[in-house]
């Protein structure tokens, strides 16, 4: 069972999946958005009465090519990463966040425009046809029921939307199936004819006045990818919906425009649309179908448009969803329904926008047709257009980017299709009067609104750059989609490596190293696995309230979840059961010599030089040092200290709350180990202090019963009627309150801009007077602590909570370039300038980090792939030397020393999947290390004795690690 799985089964609540759409219901949605019927009825008679009328079939065919070429690099790009926004998030990852910014506004206003023309347009025919039956409704009547129609199901879940868009392109199609079914039964293959694929109409100069009235029957089917996001399976339902829409929707203008073409006569094509213009349609059913399917057609039209304005209200309310998501748009538009999980807030912002807008120029006697509908829908058309060419250069610039991708299929079909749709753009531009039908200036200077919000975009993305770095990280931000299959070679490797650590980071190298079948050693100076959360091993931090900050359902090995009977937040004794039985269940004691420390490691000739506490000496090809990040501890100095009668140590010395008994306690820095023994103390100490210089959030276990961490991650959905913001920093300061009437500073950074404090026992003590807050340290004096807002406290104990220092004993420090007490490496893991040398676990995320170092470990596996068959080397080299990433993706995090390697993890994550798209290699899942796991039914069920079991293993390990490796 998948861990998700598991955690919809633990959590009633979350049970409930999201409302999902089937590739039926997106190739629904994007065909409606197009509006065949609406499409034949408006833009074919306006095509037929050009010179170059017969060329329309040509055009279809030559427009359909090149949305082709979009097409499949569009598909190429969305099977690669999650397109929460579309064009946006498209062309923000592979043509920069810049890009992005104004992609996000023009799109947004682009569909925004085309739903308000839209609306309008419907009323203008829906009103026609009410007169027709002899009862005239008034059109703004007509399009604000249309609005409110529209707005109901908007509210609503989308599957309910492509329920009833069903219904109305089955009855589109049909209606114009029965006449085409008409037209070939009366004038038999006669009604095909060929002259429209005669040389002279196919490549007749004149085309291009035609084209873009086939352009503007195209557009909405290019949003698969905004609702795809809403199907089980985008990888698939992605490309599926975007080919089989493209495939249908060209399918059905070819035929019926040649059928057309062939119920009226080739020629004498040009004189009938230019007699009958709009009736065209009507005036051909009536003569091969008579006056009910004319009739039909006419509700069938406005049919064909309710729909079209259903599908294109919802396509812009998920793009403001998206931006408001991204903070590019208030964060109230990012709230989705608490029950149907729909975009609410955005979809009756675009509802509220739409009445205003279509009723005020009503109200201002702006006509419905040619004023409002033919200047907004060619507005929308213009920005659609330009959003393609944008995506398709986008295609182009991020699988040039990462490397990876069919040079066909990922350069040359995109840039084809760029070329292809600029060419259309340019003609719809020159035949923008026509498009519209009016020759008014103001109208067909429209399109240039484009300018002004292009370039104010670009400003606000060099703002939000410079001013709001945080939000201005998250702009255009992608998950990739998970990478199956391994396409770089299997290794028989030779050479041996050696592990220096048998902590979670030690091994999970050590299990990739089992995984892949590279030869290793792994060396712990004390007598079991566990590393820090063994509370006999000497320096360790762990004290006996210690649990998981992050909860089990998250924290977990890859293919190793936590056992059922776990709570939510193990304790500490729980991890090291856990971290054994893991150890155990993949055979990785077999490969550990305890109670041997690594004395020295240094590059001599190319190898690596290892000395062991036992004083034998080995070689080995390359060195993994997973020391762990918290055994040195970091001891301020304050004045006055050194005259302080009381006790001054760090927290890596505190073991149980009865240390505080009778004693006035100081506890000083709000980590998570700071804010946990603070709570200790207001228990256990005759009076307790907590001591912080600046502001944080703190973060609950628990949100509505479920683990923060599953809840905020998307594992789950939030309970019913739950509504979760996208403003975490909002979304704390609700839940709290306001920190300063406790005493606490006021948070001055986000959120997630330093490392979570999951805790909010603190604010528990703080509000019943157990525990009291103060600034950061004045001074010391004989008995007593002065504190920067001049208080002073009687101290018997003062603990301090301030973090640790990285260091490495076994490696000369000169090997390595420190900044702010950390060795500068290559994403964190290899070595810039010397072969070999690897480091495992000295980076900090914001999230569980077991997952994350398997990603690492599996990068320092390609590194050792890459040196054992030449493959990709010296890319790996180049990048190694030349390469400098940002890993914090452009965020800025608290300025302290616990920060200095803090890690943006979608950054990382991203980086890591565009490394495994370079070098072959598969993205890790619950399943990946499912062949080195040893059957055990009961793994977790670890005896008392265990760490006599290992010692067992360390008696049998001896006699393999004796010999020298090479």
């Amino acid at each position: 069972m998948q861990i998700t799985d598991r955690n919809a089964v633990a959590y009633p609540a979350a049970a409930k999946k999201k409302h999902s759409l089937s590739t039926a219901g997106v190739i629904i949605l994007v065909i409606s958005a197009a509006a065949p019927l609406a499409a034949m009825v408006g833009n074919a008679p306006l095509a037929l009465t050009t010179s170059a009328g017969l060329s329309m079939p040509a055009a279809f065919v030559l427009v359909g090519l090149t949305l082709l070429c979009f097409s499949i690099g569009y598909s190429a790009l969305s099977q690669q990463i999650v397109s929460k926004g579309a064009f946006y998030t498209q062309i923000g990852q592979g043509l920069g966040r810049p890009a992005g910014i104004v992609a996000a506004y023009s799109a947004s206003f682009a569909y925004m425009t085309y739903a308000i023309g839209i609306a309008a347009a419907f009323g203008y025919f829906a009103s026609l046809l009410t007169k027709e039956i002899g009862h005239e409704i008034p059109w703004m009547t007509c399009a604000a029921a249309a609005i409110v129609f529209v707005a109901f199901l908007g509210f609503r879940s989308i599957d309910l939307s492509a329920n009833v868009l069903k219904y109305f392109m089955i009855a589109e199609f049909g209606v114009l199936l029965v006449f085409d079914v008409l037209v070939l039964a009366r004038k038999g293959l006669a009604a095909l004819t060929l002259d429209v694929w005669s040389s002279a109409n196919v490549f007749n100069p004149g085309i291009g006045a035609v084209i873009p009235f086939a352009v503007v029957c195209f557009i909405g089917f290019e949003a698969t990818a905004l609702y795809g996001e809403e199907t089980p399976n985008p990888r698939r339902s992605i490309p599926r919906a975007t080919f089989i829409s493209l495939a249908v929707i060209a399918l059905f203008y070819l035929a019926s425009i040649w059928i057309i073409i062939g119920a009226i006569n080739a020629a004498s094509i040009q004189e009938f649309a230019q007699q009958e213009s709009g009736n065209m349609v009507f005036t051909l059913a009536t003569t091969y179908g008579g006056e009910g399917l004319t009739a039909a057609i006419g509700v069938l039209l406005v049919a064909s448009m309710l729909a079209s304005f259903l599908a294109i209200h919802n396509a812009a309310s998920r793009y403001f969803f998206a931006l408001a998501s991204d903070h590019l748009l208030p964060s109230i538009l990012a709230h989705y329904h608490p029950k149907f999980h729909s975009p609410h807030v955005a979809s009756m912002v675009m509802t509220v926008l739409q009445l205003i807008i279509v009723l005020g120029l009503g109200a201002y006697g702006v006509s419905p047709y040619v004023g409002i509908a033919s200047s907004t829908i060619g507005l929308g058309t213009i920005g659609i257009i330009a959003m393609q060419i944008a995506s398709s250069l986008a295609v182009f610039g991020f699988f040039t980017r990462t490397g990876s991708g069919s040079l066909l299929i990922t350069r040359i079909m995109p840039l084809i299709g760029a070329v292809g749709l600029t060419v259309c753009l340019i003609l719809v531009v020159k035949s923008y009067s026509s498009l519209t039908g009016t020759d008014n200036a103001f109208v067909n200077g429209l399109p240039w609104l484009f300018l002004p919000l292009g370039a104010a975009a670009l400003v606000y993305a060099f703002m939000l750059r410079h001013h709001h770095p945080n939000k201005y990280a998250k702009i255009a931000g992608a998950e990739y989609r998970p990478i199956k299959e391994r396409t770089a070679s299997e290794v028989a490797y030779e050479n041996h490596y050696c592990i220096i650590g048998a902590g979670p980071s030690g091994l999970i190298m050590a299990r990739a190293f089992v995984k892949e079948g590279i030869p290793f050693d792994c060396f712990e100076r004390y007598s079991d696995v566990g590393g820090l959360w063994d509370p006999e091993n000497p320096g360790t931090p762990i004290y006996e309230s210690a649990h998981f900050i992050s909860s089990k359902w998250t924290s977990y090995f890859y293919g190793f979840p936590m056992p059922d009977h776990y709570p939510d937040y193990p304790s500490y004794r729980q991890i090291l059961d856990y971290i054994r039985s893991f150890a155990r269940a993949f055979g990785l004691y077999d490969h550990i010599t305890f109670n041997t420390a690594v004395a020295s490691a240094e590059p001599v000739d190319g190898k690596w030089k290892v000395t062991l506490s036992t004083g034998e000496v080995r070689t080995y090809a390359g060195v993994i040092a997973c020391p762990g990040v918290t055994w040195h501890a970091s001891m301020p100095k304050f004045p006055g200290m050194e005259n302080f009668k009381g006790e001054v140590r760090h927290s890596v010395t505190y073991r149980r709350p009865d240390e505080f008994r009778g004693k006035r306690v100081l506890v000083v820095g709000a980590g998570n180990s700071g804010v946990d023994i603070a709570c200790d103390a207001a228990k256990f100490a005759d009076k307790a202090f907590f001591s912080v210089r600046r502001g944080y959030r703190f973060v609950p276990k628990h949100l509505f019963g479920i683990p923060t961490d599953v809840l905020m991650n998307g594992h789950v959905l939030p309970p019913k009627g739950i509504s979760l913001s996208t403003d975490a920093n909002a979304m704390l300061d609700m839940l709290n309150g306001d920190l300063t009437r406790l005493g606490l500073p006021k948070p001055d950074h986000d959120a997630l801009a330093s490392h979570p404090i999951m805790n909010t026992q603190i604010l528990h003590y703080l509000q019943h007077g157990d525990l009291h807050a103060r600034p950061d340290i004045s001074e010391f004096r004989t008995h007593s602590v002065v504190f920067k807002d001049g208080s002073e406290e009687q101290i018997d104990l003062a603990l301090l909570a301030t973090g640790y220092e990285y260091s490495m004993p076994f490696f000369n420090p000169a090997l390595f370039d420190w900044k702010g007490g950390r060795p500068q490496l290559y994403l964190n893991v290899i070595h810039r300038n010397t072969r070999g040398l690897y480091v495992l676990g000295f980076t900090e995320f914001a999230d569980a980090a077991y997952r994350r170092f398997d990603d690492m470990a599996q990068l320092i596996i390609a590194d050792i792939h890459a040196t054992e068959t030449g493959t990709g080397r010296q890319w790996l080299d180049a990048q190694r030397t030349g390469h400098f990433p940002d890993l914090r993706g452009g965020k800025v995090y608290v300025d302290s020393p616990r920060h200095t390697n803090y890690v943006h993890t979608e950054t990382f994550r991203r980086l890591m999947t565009e490394f495994r798209l370079k070098l072959g290699w598969p993205d890790l899942d619950d399943n990946f290390y499912a062949d080195v796991r040893r059957p055990n039914a009961n793994i977790h069920s670890l005896a008392a004795n265990s760490r006599k079991a290992a010692d067992g293993s360390q008696s049998q390990k001896s006699s393999h690690v004796s010999e020298v490796r090479n």
